[in-house]
C-alpha cells in the first residue's frame, strides 16, 4: 500500500484582510443592498399603473405582487424581468406551434386550411 503525502512550499495567503480590503467589502455590500431597495420600491411603483400599461410591459398585477413577496434581500426588479421574459418566449412557441399546426393541416389537404386563391 502506497501514501502520498501533499505538501506544498507555496505561501499560504493570509486569512486577516487589511483595512482597506475590508471596508471596501463592507461598501459594496451597502451600495448593493441600497440598489436592492432601490429597485423594490420601483416595482412598488407599478401597482399604480392599470391592467393594459402593465400589459404592455409584459406584465400582470399578480406578476408584481409575487416579485415583491420575495426575500427583502432579493432583486424584485429582476425576478419581474425573468417572469416577462418567461412569458414573452412561451407565447412566441404558442405561436411557433400553432403555424406549424397550420403548415401541416394544409399539407395534408384539409380544405379548411387551404389558401385561397
Amino acid at each position: 500500500m502506497s501514501t502520498c503525502e501533499t505538501f506544498s512550499t507555496e505561501v499560504r495567503p493570509a486569512r486577516n484582510r487589511t483595512l482597506p480590503a475590508l471596508g471596501a467589502a463592507v461598501l459594496a455590500a451597502v451600495v448593493a443592498r441600497y440598489q436592492v431597495w432601490k429597485n423594490r420600491r420601483s416595482v412598488a411603483r407599478l401597482l399604480e399603473w392599470d391592467a393594459h400599461m402593465l400589459g404592455d410591459i409584459g406584465l400582470t398585477e399578480g406578476d408584481v405582487y409575487s416579485a415583491l413577496a420575495t426575500r427583502a434581500n432579493e432583486d424584485a426588479s429582476t425576478q419581474l424581468q425573468m417572469r416577462s421574459l418567461e412569458r414573452r418566449f412561451a407565447n412566441e412557441a404558442q405561436a411557433h406551434d400553432r403555424r406549424v399546426h397550420a403548415a401541416q393541416m394544409r399539407a395534408s389537404g384539409s380544405a379548411r386550411y387551404q389558401r385561397k386563391a
